[in-house]
């Protein structure tokens, strides 16, 4: 685990590789992948829009262009995020009725129970995977999408493991290899925490 000092470090190489964000091409083309093995295509509408029908949606680590803003008809919205984004993602995110919080997600208190959270490539760059998919899991649904065995490096404060994250979420997640935008083991999964 790394000392908040050295988080620090390896978020401001975040900060830096997100830049002025006026260019997340790249990262847009990963979530391609992303909603596929999240289930997110189930709710797929003409016009590239998700239909989430009703459903309490926080994003944790959603960065800049969080895949909420391809989202329509929810009932509540957030983003939390501890980077630095310029002010007009935040405005950008407001304009669309999401709720952009730049906090640790380690802590942040949700002020209701949300229907989903949705965890994609964010738990590498977290100060406590632990605490972050605890925080997940007091939502009723959990979509995860994960890059594992990278390694620890600039940026990337975590190795995730498939075992880690089968502790993690209390259960077993899938695991494959995937060539394309993602390259090396992906955890993904649906989880249900309704109880």
């Amino acid at each position: 685990m790394p000392t908040f000092d050295e988080w620090k470090h390896h978020n401001k190489w975040e900060e830096d590789w997100w830049g002025d964000c006026s260019n997340t091409f790249g990262e847009q083309l990963k979530q391609e992948v992303y909603i596929h093995y999240m289930k997110l295509d189930q709710f797929a509408i003409p016009g590239h829009w998700f239909d989430m029908r009703g459903k309490s949606i926080i994003d944790i680590g959603g960065g800049p262009v969080s895949i909420l803003l391809r989202c329509k008809n929810f009932s509540k919205a957030v983003v939390v995020d501890p980077c630095p984004f310029p002010m007009w993602v935040t405005r950008r995110y407001n304009l669309h009725g999401i709720t952009h919080i730049r906090k640790l997600a380690e802590n942040y208190a949700p002020p209701i129970r949300f229907d989903e959270a949705w965890l994609y490539n964010c738990l590498q760059h977290v100060l406590d995977p632990e605490k972050v998919v605890n925080l997940a899991k007091t939502a009723k649904k959990v979509r995860v999408f994960e890059c594992c065995n990278i390694g620890v490096c600039e940026g990337h404060p975590h190795n995730l493991t498939k075992e880690l994250l089968d502790k993690l979420f209390d259960r077993q997640g899938l695991t494959e290899w995937h060539d394309g935008l993602v390259h090396g083991v992906i955890y993904f999964g649906v989880f249900n925490y309704e109880v």
